[in-house]
């Protein structure tokens, strides 16, 4: 897997209220990585507050729970059942602090797990690599291959108006999805900062396959960080002031050996 990020709170916000996660770990002949993207809302401190804690607590639960669940062979439901019950309790701390201080503050939240394996010692990839996906407000989520596909709709009115996030309603389902990226395909995450700006045949095309590597050619970390940079600025020159944030991961498209 190549994992990269961008991250950029712009000349006009006072704080970056977006935060991120990006983690990587084996775990015997597994891997998993961790991709995540939050957008704080509620004020300025209340936002970044929001965002923050939420991103804590998934990379907490990445380490201490669920790479328990890769160690130990669980299917994705059940993984995906205990994420489930952690962003609850995510959206209950946020609310009672909201009551506590007379304040209310929430986040956007679209993160993915990516589950692979090794065989035999080698860095032999599969043919697929698993994804569980989760998803509440206007951040968004791609899938990147040949096409383009928005994995994603925005909890949101025409308006960027939220009517759905972590923290400032009361609890409600979150969008889930499962599945499968390719030898090649690449899965993104961004907040609204990021995408508000840009066609999404952008996107597409600068990650797509044959755009500067083809099958049988690795996207490396500092391209991949190149090509977030230049969507962001793309996305600053045409006016945009929101904080930014994007992540990436990529399935390798070569298989290597020892």
């Amino acid at each position: 897997m190549v994992l990269s990020f961008y991250f950029d709170k712009g000349d006009f916000a006072p704080r970056q209220q977006d935060a991120l996660v990006l983690e990587y770990a084996v775990r015997g002949k597994r891997e998993a990585a961790l991709l995540v993207v939050c957008d704080g809302i509620g004020g300025l401190s209340e936002g970044e507050y929001a965002s923050g804690y939420v991103t804590m607590r998934i990379r907490n639960w990445f380490y201490e729970d669920c790479l328990k669940h890769v160690k130990r062979r669980h299917g994705s439901r059940r993984i995906g059942r205990d994420c489930l019950g952690m962003l609850y309790d995510c959206n209950r701390y946020l609310l009672l602090y909201g009551e506590e201080h007379g304040i209310r503050l929430g986040t956007t939240m679209t993160m993915a797990v990516l589950l692979s394996r090794r065989l035999f010692g080698l860095r032999i990839l599969p043919r697929l690599t698993r994804y569980i996906l989760f998803h509440v407000g206007d951040s968004r989520a791609y899938v990147i291959g040949k096409k383009c596909k928005r994995l994603t709709r925005d909890d949101s009115y025409g308006n960027h108006v939220l009517h759905r996030c972590i923290g400032s309603f009361p609890w409600q389902d979150v969008q889930k999805k499962r599945g499968y990226l390719r030898r090649g395909e690449k899965i993104f995450l961004c907040s609204d900062g990021f995408w508000r700006k840009l066609q999404q045949e952008e996107i597409a095309k600068s990650f797509g396959r044959g755009k500067g590597f083809g099958r049988g050619r690795k996207l490396t970390e500092d391209q991949a960080e190149r090509r977030l940079r230049k969507l962001g600025e793309a996305g600053r020159q045409r006016g945009e002031k929101d904080n930014q944030a994007a992540v990436v991961c990529c399935v390798a498209e070569k298989i290597s050996g020892r």
